[in-house]
């Protein structure tokens, strides 16, 4: 009597880490050039508005060159706005994956949250390498204080790219809004301008935007001497965790509304 063969499902690791590959080649399918373009977009956008300072003849508030100011201003949004944009659309993406079980929402989105801190990181190492080689900028004066300051971006992207997932699977128009709604953070998230330069009422204003909170803590670790008057970091890991937390009870309400209304 021969005994039939049984095979384990795989772990938890083994899904996210095949998920994660899946979504690399889907996302970036067209060879390197497809790959590349993770990359292309954030050096497109600094050179952009490093142009726009030059032909307006500007100097930044603090006495470093355009080019490290601009990025250490905007690669910060661009992690969370790239993360956010990722988790959005990763459960449509990959709908019919949840049909493989064990594979689950939460799988799907894990795996998209890891394989954009590689992203991140990479992006970083580039755009502040590729800075400093070629325009001779200061290196960061705290690397790690640099690098966390980043994951407090690729973190707060995560959860508001978790509940905007989450909510995604209730209303495919929210979903296609998101993009809307984050243009305005673009003008709030410091990339022109420091806390110092702002006037007190204004400043009390944008205190309530973590993302100019995580702009100013790069840049403290970046530029030796310059220190904040807002930059507080239990602040942005708080709405990151609000987020977060909100979006696992509204992705199950959501996952058993759907399967009710016989969509999953």
């Amino acid at each position: 009597m021969s005994a039939a063969t049984h095979i384990a499902p795989p772990n938890a690791f083994t899904r996210i880490a095949v998920l994660m590959e899946r979504e690399r080649r889907t996302r970036f399918a067209g060879g390197k050039l497809g790959y590349l373009w993770a990359y292309i977009t954030p050096v497109v956008w600094i050179a952009l508005i490093v142009a726009l300072f030059w032909a307006l003849q500007r100097t930044p508030p603090i006495h470093v060159r355009a080019e490290i100011f601009i990025a250490t201003g905007i690669l910060p949004y661009l992690i969370f706005r790239q993360t956010v944009t990722a988790l959005s659309r990763t459960l449509t993406a990959n709908r019919y994956m949840r049909y493989l079980r064990p594979v689950s929402n939460n799988d799907i989105l894990s795996a998209t949250m890891l394989l954009e801190s590689f992203n991140m990181l990479t992006t970083a190492v580039l755009i502040f390498g590729g800075v400093t080689l070629i325009f001779g900028s200061q290196t960061p004066a705290s690397l790690p204080g640099v690098a966390f300051g980043l994951a407090l971006a690729w973190g707060i992207g995560c959860g508001v790219g978790r509940f905007v997932a989450a909510a995604g699977l209730m209303s495919d128009a929210f979903a296609r809004a998101v993009p809307l709604l984050l243009r305005p953070l673009f003008w709030l998230s410091g990339i022109f301008y420091t806390a110092t330069d702002l006037s007190q009422q204004v400043r009390d204003i944008l205190w309530y935007s973590p993302f100019l909170h995580i702009t100013e803590i790069v840049r403290e670790a970046y530029f030796l001497g310059y220190a904040s008057p807002i930059a507080l970091v239990w602040y942005p890991v708080a709405v990151a965790a609000a987020f977060y937390l909100a979006s696992i009870p509204l992705e199950r309400f959501a996952t058993r509304r759907r399967i009710m209304r016989g969509r999953l």
